[in-house]
């Protein structure tokens, strides 16, 4: 049975992955050099820790990227770089066009974001699709450059990680045109 289940999970987690291969990124470098512009019922700066809240209706936008939550911490280096976002709500969301031009959707009670690690976190009664294909789990993490995915999942939903992949949906619309023009 033990084994059954790791299988299962292999299986899954090899799905879940190639739903993010074939569906290649806008490079997320042209969105991080985009100007980053975040509107909120209220701001709030913190200038020795480097670190801003925004609460309520919180909007974010940079490049095709695009969060809502209910609260966002940014928080910069000593660089002034930026260094970590935080969405919290019932639910984060956040959403990014694909370079095929599909929408990639997620959402969780918390969103975490680490530039400098290309790592995108979902914890919480996460879920990432795109069209009608998704990963659900307790927690997912998305590593937006190499596009390796990491589903799971704790007892508040069963203890499971839930895929599902449409065939149609999951083929590269781009690989198919090279092939056909040969």
């Amino acid at each position: 049975m033990q084994h059954t289940i790791q299988t299962l999970n292999k299986i899954s987690a090899g799905l879940a992955l190639s739903l993010f291969l074939a569906t290649p990124a806008m490079a997320l470098k042209d969105d991080t050099n985009q100007p980053l512009n975040v509107v909120s019922k209220e701001q709030i700066a913190d200038f020795d820790s480097n670190k801003a809240i925004f609460l309520e209706n919180v909007i974010a936008t940079q490049g095709t990227m695009e969060v809502h939550a209910d609260k966002a911490e940014l928080t910069r280096d000593e660089n002034d770089e930026l260094k970590e976002v935080i969405a919290y709500g019932k639910p984060a969301t956040f959403k990014q066009l694909q370079e095929n031009g599909k929408v990639i959707h997620s959402q969780s009670s918390i969103i975490q974001y680490l530039p400098k690690k290309n790592l995108l976190i979902l914890i919480g009664r996460a879920t990432i699709w795109q069209e009608n294909s998704h990963v659900d789990g307790e927690r997912i993490e998305y590593n937006t450059i190499t596009k390796q995915l990491k589903a799971s999942n704790e007892n508040s939903q069963g203890g499971r990680v839930q895929s599902t992949f449409i065939p149609s949906e999951l083929q590269d619309k781009n690989k198919d045109n090279k092939q056909n023009n040969k």
